[in-house]
């Protein structure tokens, strides 16, 4: 075989994307929400919750009973998406919560994607990754 008649390398990397359904990944870069925290009287808000749990693609109900068991204390989300807690929390603790929480239950733990889905199986979360397809099992809590 000539060396011109040898596909370049462009043309290799494109037909390898293809066999395998498609370039992986957007090149997006995630920006971790921050919880705009509020403390008033003897409870905390968080006033962007609604908007956290959409960014982080998880259920509100589950992003508040983490909150809640994560720090012993009551909670409820009130008629304006907003998460209330009953004490008094610092911001950056709350802020620091809510990186453990996209760390264990978004992040992907193979490749560090945050496109994921959380799903429930009996006691356990199951953890599925869109872009590398991997499972991982969590604890509930």
């Amino acid at each position: 075989m000539s060396r011109q008649s040898l596909p370049g390398y462009e043309k290799l990397v494109e037909r390898a994307f293809e066999k395998l359904g498609g370039k992986r990944g957007s090149g997006e870069v995630f920006e971790m929400p921050r919880a705009d925290v509020l403390v008033v009287g003897s409870k905390t808000v968080v006033q962007n919750f609604r908007h956290v749990a959409s960014v982080l693609n998880r259920d509100e109900e589950l992003l508040k009973r983490y909150f809640m068991k994560e720090l012993n204390v009551p909670g409820s989300i009130n008629e304006a998406g907003q998460l209330e807690l009953k004490g008094k929390f610092n911001p950056q603790a709350i802020n620091q919560l809510l990186v453990r929480f996209v760390d264990r239950y978004v992040k992907c733990s193979t490749c560090g994607s945050v496109h994921t889905r959380l799903t429930k199986k009996g006691k356990v979360f199951v953890l599925r990754c869109d872009a590398c397809g991997a499972e991982t099992t969590l604890p509930a809590f």
